[in-house]
């Protein structure tokens, strides 16, 4: 048995490149922040030598779990390519935050589980691979675009360049006294948007535009500004965000969506500005993204 903490991304921005024939040259850019609020994932050799999942202690079936299965199942072609016997392995994934709203739960499961199932079949692989499996099964199932290379480089970032670790690029937005509280409405099906060509279009003509802001001025205030923007003139806006920031809006708070998912995070300096709702969550931003537990 081994496990691997992950922490959690959050996007702010975002413009999807997913043309290229490579998975590794696929993903999006923009920007964002890891929080220290993430995945636990926990692997062993099953009794009955069969595949199982579990989401915080409940099984669920193979297709919930489809960016996991596809983690194991390079890994298992990669043991029995060395004439390995037949095994099956039981992945436990424990979820400090909410599921499809937004939080990268794919992304942090998918390299959490990538790095336990190295040191379970004892594979060896090194920390360029793993990376590259992750994202490669984020982009080929569909549960995200850009959150591993964001993990990758911790902290608050942007990505200039779309692709998997090594082979996109990814800076560091300097910290400054800025705060990051969270609160989820609920769900959004990533998929449906980021394999739709008009939600693409959309989407890149207004988020390409506003990572040029931040790359002219990589302030955490810059960011908060342009994923504001972004939010409203995408159109990805639900009513329960706009609703929100109008309600909410003023001089000491800067209240951005999570991308892709039905909630917000606010920037502030002081929490007395912040509202007072019973489900915000004041967060960690997290620099070290990657921990085996």
């Amino acid at each position: 048995m081994t496990n691997y903490w992950v922490a959690s991304h959050i996007s702010g921005l975002f413009a999807i490149y997913d043309e290229n024939i490579d998975p590794l040259k696929r993903g999006s850019r923009g920007a964002g922040f890891s929080i220290s609020r993430g995945t636990t994932t926990t692997v062993r050799f099953s009794e009955d030598n069969e595949n199982h999942f579990f989401f915080n202690k409940k099984e669920v079936e193979v297709n919930l779990a489809n960016v996991s299965n596809f983690v194991l199942n390079h890994y298992s072609k990669l043991v029995q390519a060395n004439n390995e016997g037949d095994f099956g392995v039981s992945i436990h994934h424990e979820f400090e935050i909410p599921l499809s709203a937004g939080y990268g739960a794919s992304a942090s499961g998918a390299l959490s589980c990538a790095f336990a199932l190295n040191d379970l079949l004892k594979l060896n692989l090194n920390e360029y691979e793993i990376y590259q499996i992750a994202h490669t099964a984020e982009i080929i199932e569909g549960g995200g675009l850009g959150d591993i290379l964001a993990l990758y480089k911790g902290g608050w970032e942007y990505r200039t360049l779309e692709g998997a670790p090594y082979v996109g690029k990814a800076k560091n937005i300097l910290s400054n006294q800025f705060k990051v509280a969270t609160l989820s409405f609920g769900e959004m099906n990533t998929k449906s948007i980021i394999k739709n060509i008009n939600w693409k279009e959309k989407i890149n003509s207004v988020g390409n535009l506003l990572l040029q802001n931040i790359i002219s001025e990589p302030t955490i205030r810059n960011f908060g500004l342009a994923s504001r923007h972004f939010a409203v003139s995408s159109m990805l806006a639900t009513p329960n965000v706009i609703e929100f920031m109008n309600k909410y809006d003023n001089e000491n708070l800067i209240i951005g969506q999570i991308m892709l998912g039905d909630g917000i995070f606010i920037l502030y300096k002081d929490s007395d500005d912040l509202p007072n709702h019973p489900n915000l969550v004041k967060e960690t931003i997290c620099h070290s993204t990657v921990k085996k537990r």
